[in-house]
């Protein structure tokens, strides 16, 4: 009945719904752990339709865009149109084809808003506009993720934004942003600062510092002489890149007893907020990896991807295949007020999407009892929210004979290793030919400041990642059992090489050397 009365209920009514319960933490939480899930669903749907008619008249870029790919906006009238006949949009046949004005909204730059990049992971910065009207939206979601995930409301933060400062705009958004729920300093990824910060503030308060993975990692290892970690209550939000389960284990044993290291998933292109990682979401991830069965049978690997819950009436998520059969998604931003319009964007992250329904029913078929135990111990918290489980980011991978290789699984291999764990700063990947065009896949190792490169120690990292890569990628041990030359070359580096240097003041670690 529900889902028929918002079938035609007018999106505009939806939407004055919809801020009237983020209005109110306990109202919004109420609500979303007691929905039906296929409420939210069909809200999407209609919103998504509603969105894209809404570019159709207001996008210039996008008005073209459709006129290439000879589709008519007015044929296009249910979601089942919308998700057969629309094309895809992305940075090659879209954002890079049109100008910024053409593809902000009316054909022009807002008025009020910012100007921020893209981390420029794959080595190029992209500029993305925003209207002061968008982050309304964005808040309140961000006011609701900060009260659910560390009771933001009753725990008086003290937040330190340690990501990289300039245009990006995670860095730019989550000043802004936080400042309305808590007590925000912008240190930057000034290591020094940060400490003297905890130092002046004293370890009585609760902290939340936000940062890039890598950051994280080097502030707590490098700076453990210089303040006792354990003695300060700090929680931890990083996102940008993934980390694997080894990592998070490694970290939180380096913070106080109950400290809590959440991730976040989002994309300038689309939406800094658009996954986020709850205690449901990192539950099942530590289902998928203790149940080599469930993992095979649902992602037909053995790699364990990151899953993230994220609300539907903000994005309408597809999950698509590409042309290599890789699982990617687009996603709709459900915001007509959106200085540009994101219309089935696609990122080229690899990942599967299920509705919340669907990935409990399979969790039932596999772990039936552990799932119930958890959703009975924490009755009145799960969010009945849809799923993201996310393998790669785009521009995040090496093919080597057909046979990809993730950054991720070289830094699972290293942080399973507590003495190479202790020595590596940074990393790199990289495909190169020799004399004769043979493939030869290299890892550039960073030390930390303290360790030389010798022989030993690179035949142990040899050791370590090709353990890895023949343990959990079963298409590279497949390729290496018939091609040895595809055994990893280490070559090892004194910190502060050039080959690392390069990438001082860029938001993200690069990890991929492109030739």
């Amino acid at each position: 009945m529900l889902q028929t009365i918002t079938a035609l209920t007018p999106v505009s009514i939806l939407e004055q719904f919809e801020k009237y319960l983020l209005s109110d933490f306990k109202r919004a939480k109420h609500f979303l752990t007691n929905v039906n899930p296929d409420l939210l669903e069909e809200i999407s749907r209609k919103k998504a339709v509603a969105t894209f008619r809404h570019a159709t008249i207001h996008t210039p870029a996008y008005q073209h865009f459709l006129s290439h790919h000879k589709i008519n906006p007015r044929s296009i009238i249910t979601i089942d149109d919308f998700n057969r006949f629309v094309p895809h949009t992305d940075k090659e046949n879209y954002i890079k084809k049109f100008s910024y004005e053409d593809r902000c909204q009316d054909g022009h730059l807002p008025r009020r808003g910012n100007v921020d990049e893209s981390g420029g992971t794959s080595g190029i910065a992209t500029n993305w506009i925003h209207d002061f009207s968008e982050e309304n939206t964005l808040l309140k979601a961000v006011d609701f993720e900060f009260n659910y995930i560390f009771d933001g409301k009753n725990k008086n933060y003290f937040v330190i934004s340690a990501w990289s400062s300039g245009p990006w705009a995670t860095g730019v958004k989550f000043c802004e942003l936080m400042e309305h729920v808590a007590l925000v300093k912008n240190t930057s990824t000034d290591a020094k600062d940060i400490i003297n910060t905890l130092k002046m503030f004293g370890p009585k308060r609760n902290y939340l510092i936000g940062a890039y993975p890598p950051f994280i990692k080097n502030l707590l290892e490098e700076n453990k002489d210089s303040i006792p970690w354990k003695k300060y209550n700090i929680d931890l939000v990083t996102g940008g890149e993934g980390v694997t389960l080894d990592w998070v284990h490694y970290v939180r044993n380096l913070l106080k007893p109950g400290a809590k290291i959440i991730s976040s998933y989002g994309a300038s292109d689309v939406d800094i907020g658009v996954g986020f990682e709850t205690p449901l979401a990192f539950y099942i991830r530590e289902l998928f990896s203790k149940n080599e069965a469930m993992r095979h049978a649902i992602f037909g690997r053995d790699d364990i991807p990151m899953f993230f819950q994220y609300n539907p009436t903000m994005h309408y998520i597809q999950e698509v295949l590409s042309a290599e059969g890789k699982h990617e998604f687009v996603i709709t931003l459900l915001d007509r007020n959106a200085s540009l319009a994101k219309i089935k964007y696609n990122l080229h992250d690899e990942g599967r999407k299920f509705t919340y329904n669907e990935l409990l029913k399979i969790l039932n078929i596999y772990e039936k009892g552990s799932t119930e135990r958890f959703l009975k111990i924490n009755q009145g918290e799960i969010l009945h929210l849809p799923f993201l489980c996310i393998f790669g980011r785009s521009d995040g991978t090496l093919s080597f004979d057909g046979a990809n290789v993730f950054p991720h699984q070289i830094e699972r291999g290293i942080m399973r290793n507590k003495e190479l764990s202790g020595k590596t700063n940074r990393f790199k990947i990289e495909k190169k030919y020799d004399k004769k065009h043979n493939v030869e896949f290299h890892v550039h190792v960073e030390l930390k400041k303290t360790h030389k490169p010798h022989e030993k120690l690179k035949q142990k990292y040899h050791k370590v990642i090709l353990d890895e890569l023949l343990d959990s990628n079963p298409d590279y041990k497949e390729s290496y059992t018939y091609n040895k030359t595809l055994t990893p070359k280490i070559n090892l580096y004194n910190f502060d090489h050039p080959l690392f240097a390069q990438d001082q003041g860029k938001a993200k670690n690069i990890y991929i050397v492109k030739n």
